[in-house]
C-alpha cells in the first residue's frame, strides 16, 4: 500500500491525466459544491488529556461535517477543499464570528472525515454571560468557498438547538489486560442521572508529541458499543484500515490515545458528551494476562487515576518514565500501604519518604526490583522513587513504561497521581539521609555491585 505522500502524488497524477476505460476521455479533478452532512451543538466534557484543545474543561462545542474539505481533495479528487471556511454566528452576539477549524483525517487533528469544529470554555465568564441567549436561540453557520460551482459560494445553515443542562460523567477504573496486539480495555461507568444513550470508542495513533502535549494524531479506529458496555477487545479490524496509509490493527512500538465517549443523543442530535482519555503502548507478547490500570495524562505530565482499591490488595499502575516518579494519593483516598517496583534498568532504586517537618522528601532505603516494601505506621500519603538510569530510556509520556504495584491500608477510591521526574532533576538529601544512604551502599555493595548509586551532591 503506498504511503500517504505517495498516494497524494498518485492522486495528483490521476487528476490531471486519467484515461476513462469506457470513454477514453481524460478525467480531471473538479471543484465541488458546498454540502453539509451534519451539525452538532452540545455540552462537551473533556477529561484530562494531552491532545485535544481544552482538555480538562467543560465546553460548548459546535462541530460540522462539510464538503468540500481537504479530505475530499485527498480521497475524492475535489480540487477546492482547501478553500472552505466556516464561521459561527449568533444574533445575540454581533461580534461573534468564530471560525471552525478543520480537524478531519488529513489535518492530524484527530477528527472524522470532513469534520470542522470550535468550542467555548463554559468556565469563562464572558461565555457564561451569553449562555442563556445561546440556549434560547440557535447558532448559524456561514460556509464559504469561492470556487464552488453553480453560483452558491456562500451557504447559511441554522445549527440545532443547544441544551445547557445535559452533563455526563467520566469513566473510572480504566485498565488494559493482556500483551501483544489484541489486549482488552475495561472501565466502570459511574451512576448518573443524565441519560446515556450512546457509548463510542475512538483510537488515535500518536504521530508527534512534545512535553505536555500530543501535537499530531490520526484516528485509526472507532466503533459504537452496546449500551452498558464496560470493555472493548482490540482484536478487531480497524474501521479506517481500508484508507491509504492507515493500519488494520495495533502496531508494536506505537503509542495510542483512547477516548471512551458517553453521549446523550436525541434523534440524530448530541445533547451532551463526556470523553475520558487515556494512553497506552502495546505490551510485549510475553507480558501475560495481567491487568494494568491506566491514567489520564494532563498537560503538566501528571498521571491521574480514579480506581477502586481494597485494603490488603494490590493493583498495578503504569505511567511515563524518566529517572524517577512521585506518587501521591488524592484527597480522602486510603493511604499507601506498600510498593513493589518493576525490573527496569539495573533493578535497584531509591525510595524517598516525605518529611512534614522540612516539607521535602528524604532518603529511606534502597529497593530491589520485585522487593515489596511495607510503609508501616498506618501508611503514607506520598513517596518518591529515584535511581532509574537515563540509559534505561524510559519515555516520560509512555504510561506503560514503569508498571508499579501498590497496596493500600483501607478500601475506597484511589484518585491520586503519579508524576514522572525527568533526567535534569537533582535531589538534595539531608545530612542524616546522606549518612544512611552511604551506610546502605557500603552494606549492599558487596552483594549487588562494586559501587551503589547515591543521590548526587551539589
Amino acid at each position: 500500500m503506498p504511503t500517504p505522500g505517495a498516494y497524494r502524488l498518485l492522486l495528483a497524477l490521476v487528476a490531471t491525466a486519467t484515461v476513462s476505460s469506457s470513454h477514453g476521455a481524460v478525467i480531471a479533478s473538479q471543484p465541488a459544491d458546498i454540502a453539509v452532512g451534519w451539525v452538532q451543538v452540545f455540552n462537551d466534557r473533556l477529561g484530562y488529556g494531552r491532545f485535544f484543545a481544552g482538555a480538562g474543561t467543560d465546553r460548548l462545542r459546535v462541530s460540522a461535517s462539510v464538503v468540500p474539505s481537504p479530505d475530499t481533495d485527498f480521497y475524492d479528487q475535489s480540487s477546492n477543499g482547501d478553500e472552505t471556511a466556516i464561521f459561527l454566528t449568533h444574533p445575540s452576539t454581533p461580534a461573534l464570528n468564530a471560525p471552525l477549524q478543520f480537524v478531519g483525517l488529513q489535518s492530524g487533528g484527530g477528527g472524522v472525515k470532513n469534520e470542522y469544529t470550535t468550542s467555548f470554555n463554559l468556565a469563562n465568564p464572558s461565555v457564561q454571560s451569553q449562555l442563556a441567549a445561546w440556549d434560547a436561540t440557535p447558532f448559524a453557520l456561514r460556509i464559504e468557498n469561492a470556487s464552488a460551482p453553480g453560483g452558491e459560494t456562500t451557504k447559511w445553515v441554522t445549527a440545532p438547538d443547544y441544551d445547557s443542562s445535559v452533563n455526563l460523567p467520566f469513566l473510572q477504573d480504566v485498565a488494559i489486560t493482556g500483551g501483544g496486539l489484541a489486549p482488552t480495555l475495561s472501565w466502570t461507568v459511574p451512576d448518573t442521572t443524565a441519560p446515556i444513550t450512546n457509548i463510542r470508542i475512538q483510537l488515535r495513533r500518536i504521530e508527534a508529541e512534545e512535553p505536555g502535549r500530543i501535537t499530531a494524531a490520526t484516528l485509526v479506529h472507532q466503533a459504537v458499543l452496546p449500551l452498558g458496555s464496560s470493555g472493548y477487545a482490540l482484536d478487531q479490524a480497524f474501521s479506517n484500515g481500508g484508507l491509504p496509509g492507515l493500519p488494520s490493527g495495533l502496531e508494536q512500538g506505537r503509542k495510542y490515545e483512547v477516548a471512551v465517549i458517553l453521549e446523550s443523543v436525541e434523534p440524530g442530535l448530541i445533547k451532551g458528551r463526556a470523553r475520558t482519555f487515556f494512553e497506552f503502548t502495546p505490551l510485549a507478547d510475553d507480558a501475560g494476562n495481567k491487568t494494568i490500570y491506566l491514567p489520564s495524562v494532563d498537560s503538566a505530565g501528571n498521571f491521574n487515576f480514579d480506581i477502586e482499591v481494597k485494603a490488603g490488595e494490590t493493583i498495578l499502575i503504569d505511567p511515563v518514565v524518566a529517572v524517577g516518579y512521585d506518587y501521591q494519593i488524592g484527597s480522602g483516598d486510603p493511604l499507601f500501604a506498600s510498593v513493589t517496583l518493576p525490573n527496569v534498568g539495573d533493578g535497584i532504586f531509591e525510595l524517598w519518604l516525605y518529611d512534614l517537618n522540612i516539607a521535602d522528601f528524604v532518603f529511606e532505603t534502597l529497593l530491589d526490583a520485585g522487593q515489596r516494601f511495607d510503609f508501616g505506621g498506618g501508611g503514607v500519603d506520598r513517596f518518591r522513587v529515584l535511581g532509574i538510569e537515563p540509559s534505561a530510556g524510559l519515555d516520560p509520556t509512555d504510561v506503560q513504561a514503569f508498571v508499579t504495584e501498590i497496596g493500600f491500608v483501607g478500601s475506597g477510591r484511589f484518585t491520586g497521581r503519579m508524576t514522572p521526574i525527568t533526567a535534569n532533576f537533582t535531589p538534595v538529601p539531608e545530612p542524616s539521609s546522606l549518612a544512611l544512604l552511604i551506610v546502605a551502599a557500603l552494606a549492599l555493595g558487596g552483594t549487588r555491585r562494586s559501587c551503589c548509586r547515591r543521590p548526587p551532591l551539589r
